[in-house]
């Protein structure tokens, strides 16, 4: 049995992963779970997706996670959130060449080519903190960036409440990431991008075709959201039962 554990922004759940079924184990705020070290201990066999910048097996840094300490984390296997969003993908769509989004607390992005992850030095795609104009401090300390744009944490910021998907496609953030999908696209040309995270499932699919206007008709990807909370945790368990 694997067991994926998604250490997001806001919520932690755990899946375990045995003869081609999932298993929904546990769901509980962040901030909770990095205080439960005998949870950690339990499921310590697993894969655990991480919302933060990891190289070599360490992370260096979790812009989404307050009071994140690396060394509880000392000795398991540790893998980016979006990487294991976009095994997940794989998994569920079957297509070779994929670009995965994650919108939830942050945003995340990562690629599969060729039926492979593809992690560079360990970074790659980090389509969230790419800069496209103003002055507003990201939480990674960079100015500017997509995140501070559209990103739940800075909907929050800017209007205090959680947002209606009239509301959410209507921000210019919202603009702002499809223009950026798009230019991932230019570079990637993938058959699939897919969205996911508690963000993204509040909107729909017709809503992201905007980003065709952005591409010369060449490039004319397939648009998906996967619509379950759990699909990081069960990327991850899919890489631990591997």
């Amino acid at each position: 049995m694997g067991y994926g554990i998604d250490v997001g922004g806001t919520y932690t759940d755990v899946v375990a992963y045995e003869n081609g079924e999932f298993e929904h184990i546990l769901t509980i705020k962040t901030q909770e779970f990095l205080k439960k070290p005998d949870v950690l201990e339990k499921y310590k066999s697993g894969v655990f997706a991480i919302a933060g910048w990891i190289r070599d097996g360490r992370v260096l840094r979790t812009p989404n996670i307050k009071g994140f300490e690396t060394r509880i984390f000392h000795g398991v296997r540790l893998e980016n959130d979006a990487n294991c969003f976009a095994i997940y993908s794989l998994q569920f769509f079957k297509k070779p060449n994929v670009f995965a989004v994650t919108l939830g607390t942050g945003i995340g992005s990562a690629i599969v080519a060729d039926g492979e992850l593809y992690r560079g030095r360990g970074l790659a795609s980090e389509i969230g903190h790419t800069f496209v104009g103003g002055d507003e401090i990201c939480v990674c300390g960079g100015k500017g960036h997509l995140e501070t744009h559209f990103s739940s944490w800075a909907i929050k910021k800017r209007f205090g409440r959680e947002l209606r998907r009239e509301e959410i496609v209507m921000l210019e953030g919202f603009e702002l990431l499809c223009r950026e999908v798009a230019k991932a696209i230019l570079i990637l040309d993938p058959d699939l991008v897919v969205f996911g995270g508690r963000l993204a499932i509040s909107l729909e699919e017709k809503d992201f075709e905007r980003i065709y206007s952005y591409l010369p008709p060449e490039f004319d990807p397939e648009i998906r959201i996967i619509k379950d909370p759990l699909a990081v945790a069960k990327g991850a368990a899919i890489l631990a039962g591997d």
